[in-house]
């Protein structure tokens, strides 16, 4: 049994991450699916403040509950037409999004992936799971999709998979789904970044290419330098001039992840990156 989790709210943002799950699911021989809906971005829908009291609105609760049914009964419909031997699960929370993922993924011990809708730069859906997303991805137990919302789904064939001369050990977590990629038709671009004008340590670059070529001998393979002052900006415009289906972001300060998560979202991942990102843990 493996099991991918997709959070999902009332926008087309996350209802094309659930389009994403199904196809994942197949290519990739995942078992069942969790829709997770939570209140946190509805609960002010339910609540009146009446002479300094807070209380409860039952009839907007009553609809949210009827929408929430609703809108899982859809995404289900969606997640079974296309692939109708998956078995859809439905979650749905009243606590944070980061904290109902979180126990979930405790409690179901065979979930292994999580999906996560990005609103890019050219939605406006104001998707709630999108506007949490680098908070859930870096915090996630287990690695984490990242699918922009105009992202359609196609065979993954090219992944790029940006990483640090200095940071050489980060790649064993790559090396960890070495079988999964061994039966797959894909190849792995690896880029290296450096600042304009600067050539780079060519030991460490010496001592990367060794250890590619060690630990992925039957998988084809390329090593790429780049220069540019910008980390995301090497990295997307390497990305744009190269047939890139994937990005994998290896963890630790050396992640592509880091890089978005501390700089401004329209200059990030929503702005230029048109492929869903792999966050491996």
């Amino acid at each position: 049994m493996r099991t991918i989790l997709v959070p999902v709210d009332f926008t087309s943002t996350t209802e094309n991450a659930v389009k994403l799950a199904a196809e994942w699911a197949k290519q990739y021989q995942y078992t069942h699916i969790i829709l997770l809906k939570t209140s946190q971005e509805s609960e002010f829908d339910y609540l009146h403040i009446s002479e300094g009291h807070v209380l409860v609105n039952e009839e907007n609760v009553n609809s949210l509950i009827e929408s929430t049914e609703q809108l899982l009964n859809n995404l289900v419909d969606i997640i079974v037409e296309k692939a109708p031997d998956l078995k859809v699960l439905k979650a749905v929370s009243e606590w944070t999004l980061t904290r109902s993922i979180h126990d979930l993924v405790k409690n179901q011990p065979s979930i292994e992936l999580l999906i996560l809708g990005s609103d890019d730069k050219a939605s406006s859906s104001d998707s709630f799971v999108s506007e949490n997303i680098i908070s859930i991805a870096r915090t996630s137990p287990v690695k984490a999709l990242i699918v922009p919302n105009g992202y359609i789904y196609s065979t993954i064939k090219n992944i790029l998979i940006p990483c640090d001369v200095n940071g050489i050990t980060k790649l064993d977590r790559l090396f960890h789904h070495k079988s999964v990629i061994e039966k797959q038709d894909v190849r792995l671009m690896f880029l290296n970044i450096t600042k304009e004008g600067a050539d780079g340590d060519g030991d460490k670059k010496k001592e990367l290419e060794e250890y590619i070529r060690q630990y992925l001998t039957k998988i084809p393979s390329s090593i790429h330098y780049y220069n540019d002052e910008n980390i995301i900006n090497g990295i997307l415009t390497f990305a744009a001039s190269n047939e890139t289906d994937l990005i994998i972001a290896l963890p630790g300060r050396h992640s592509f992840l880091y890089y978005l998560a501390n700089r401004s979202i329209s200059e990030g991942i929503y702005q230029n990156v048109n492929q869903p990102v792999l966050i491996l843990k």
